[in-house]
């Protein structure tokens, strides 16, 4: 599991080395400084160790920027053009040092003009961005604008010095004008902004250098991110003496007239993720359509009372260990109401579910949950679902989907680009980042809502289940894209769910 920690945290861990005169800034910049040999003279084009590559390094006045120069003066030690552009009035006078004594240029930013710093570029192989570090807010002072614009057009690969410049540390919130990074180099311990919206899309591939904080990293991490290896731990798996009812037995309330799709797919969500058994409460010509896709689906017809709405009885369905209600649904659908009761905490029959699309809207400020049931808003209806419990909804992701979750009591699966997973009991914000831009299609929410059923029917507590329904669903979309390359359907993910969870389990790489 990949831990990350707020600034202060990383701080704390530091100040007794700092105390202690260790050198961390020097271990930092020779890490940065190798990992940057190393991929300069792995490049074909590059003439011979690198020797043609120029290194341009963007410093700023603190420790960032004297890591920054530190690695510069290491690079041209061992033959390779570094120089730096100051970015403030001052810099870290041992690292300015270190670079002139190796005989490399330093040039302040007031001192040049944009087309001077588009001729620099033009000569630069690698721009290191060592402006801001953990203390970074995400401002882009007036001055700096201009050079973030010349170095965002010059198409140079960035790699970041700890973090990306104007990106915070902990929340991940980031500067509109902040440089994406292809590569960042942290140290010590992941930050928790590089695996949140805003510092995540601008951090490229991150590389943790261990620089010696781990024995005082005494705090808790606030971030989570679940690997393979945790895919594997955690994955209900039949054993030979399994039985349909022993791997969990999840119930659908989905598909009305409108939207008859949304039981299809959540039906084959949760079946090809290995449900023992899936039953859906649907109307006939909704059922028609799921026993057409699914024949192994349990159908339970809702029946019409005196010409009046579907009525449902969930207590007359038989065992049921998760109930997905939402997909397809209105608010007003008595299956939404009667899910929503059947979910509340201390008065329901069920402790484990999913709360989706339609259903969301029927949530207010009275109903109250336990950790394992799952609210799956997009970013639009936790807005709307704000508004009804008296929060702010213009709040960032990473603050909304836990205000959620502590004014539900349920565990809030908050979808986008990274899905954010806010437990029901308090427990460090899960975030994870395995889905491509392809899955931005009707109905791959109802096949989501049905492989989380899945995970939470087999007994998964409601934070692993979401983090893990949130790998899966990604990497079957990236599967059925082809890695991002080719447009999907929502039938598309869930049929890739098998192979996604094969290779998985094999530990092949996807």
């Amino acid at each position: 599991m990949i831990r990350a920690y707020p600034s202060q945290a990383v701080r704390d861990a530091e100040a007794p080395l700092l105390d202690a005169g260790q050198p961390l800034m020097l271990r930092a910049a020779q890490a940065l400084a190798e990992h940057i040999t190393d991929r300069l003279r792995s490049t074909a084009s590059e003439e011979l160790g690198g020797r043609g590559a120029r290194v341009l390094v963007l410093a700023g006045s603190g420790a960032n920027g004297g890591d920054g120069l530190h690695a510069a003066a290491l690079l041209r030690r061992e033959g390779i053009a570094a120089e730096a552009l100051a970015t403030a009035d001052r810099l870290h006078e041992e690292g300015a040092a270190a670079l002139r004594e190796a005989g490399g240029t330093i040039t302040a930013l007031a001192d040049t003009t944009p087309t001077m710093l588009e001729e620099l570029l033009a000569t630069t192989t690698v721009v290191l961005d060592a402006i801001l570090g953990i203390g970074g807010r995400p401002e882009v002072p007036e001055a700096l604008s201009p050079l973030l614009a010349v170095v965002r057009d010059s198409g140079v690969p960035v790699i970041a010095v700890d973090l990306p410049s104007f990106v915070d540390a902990t929340s991940g919130l980031a500067a509109p004008e902040a440089l994406a990074a292809s590569e960042t180099i942290t140290f010590g311990a992941l930050k928790a902004g590089l695996l949140l919206p805003g510092g995540a899309e601008r951090s490229g591939q991150v590389h943790l250098v261990d620089i010696g904080l781990s024995p005082h990293l005494t705090a808790a991490p606030t971030v989570l991110r679940l690997e393979d290896s945790d895919v594997r731990a955690l994955l209900p798996r039949p054993d030979r003496d399994a039985s349909k009812y022993t791997r969990g037995v999840v119930a659908l309330a989905a598909g009305s007239v409108q939207f008859p799709g949304a039981a299809v797919l959540a039906a084959s969500g949760a079946a090809r993720t290995g449900a023992g058994m899936v039953r859906c409460l649907a109307p006939e010509r909704v059922l028609d359509l799921v026993l057409r896709e699914r024949p192994e689906v349990v159908g339970h017809p809702v029946e019409r009372t005196n010409g009046g709405p579907d009525a449902v009885d969930l207590a007359a369905i038989g065992r049921t260990d998760a109930l997905v209600v939402g997909p397809g649904l209105a608010a007003d659908d008595p299956r939404a109401v009667a899910g929503i009761d059947c979910l509340q905490e201390g008065t329901g029959t069920l402790a484990r579910g999913v709360i989706d699309a339609g259903a969301l809207s029927g949530l207010t400020a009275a109903h109250r949950f336990g950790p394992d049931v799952v609210l799956t808003p997009h970013r639009g209806e936790a807005e709307r679902l704000a508004e009804r419990l008296d929060l702010d909804p213009e709040l960032p992701g990473v603050q909304l989907a836990p205000a959620l979750a502590r004014a539900t009591g349920a565990t809030v699966l908050l979808k986008g680009a990274i899905t954010l997973i806010a437990p029901g009991d308090a427990g460090p914000l899960r975030a994870q980042d395995d889905a491509t831009a392809q899955l931005a299609t009707a109905g791959t929410g109802d096949v989501l809502a049905g492989v989380l059923g899945t995970l939470l029917a087999a007994g998964l507590p409601g934070p692993d289940a979401a983090a893990l329904t949130a790998i899966l669903h990604g990497r079957a979309g990236r599967r059925a894209s082809h890695d991002g390359r080719q447009p999907l359907v929502a039938l598309d993910v869930a049929a890739h769910l098998p192979e996604t969870i094969g290779t998985i389990l094999a530990g092949a790489q996807l």
